[in-house]
């Protein structure tokens, strides 16, 4: 979502592509990990059924019920407001640009000049 919206600057169409393309990551991701964890629930002792059983369920839930539900939602009620930081939280946060949103944009192809001769 955040690709997009910084690309873009639209928050419905970033919601719209971040719950269509990392839905299926998100789902995925739950899926193993509920797998992993679910297999300590055939364990014969309690205790570790109970630590398979209770976080394989919790990763299900909030894949398929937190993350892809009130969360899109709600950024979509805030609209920009759920893309931005407060003043005060942003000056004492280190601005980390993993995605290289703050990089400048390459130039046009036709304006880049030819670097292959024509010999």
């Amino acid at each position: 979502m955040r690709e997009h919206h910084e690309n873009t600057r639209d928050p419905a169409a970033a919601i719209v592509q971040g719950v269509a393309r990392g839905g299926r990551v998100v789902s995925a991701a739950a899926v193993i990990m509920a797998t992993v964890l679910g297999d300590f629930a055939f364990n014969e002792d309690p205790v570790t059924k109970s630590i398979g059983f209770a976080p394989a369920f919790g990763v299900l839930i909030d894949a398929s019920v937190v993350r892809m539900t009130p969360a899109p939602a709600a950024m979509a009620l805030l609209g920009r407001r759920a893309w931005g930081l407060p003043r005060r939280l942003d000056r004492i946060t280190p601005d980390v640009d993993i995605e290289g949103a703050g990089l400048p944009r390459p130039a046009a192809a036709a304006e880049q000049p030819d670097l292959v001769s024509t010999r």
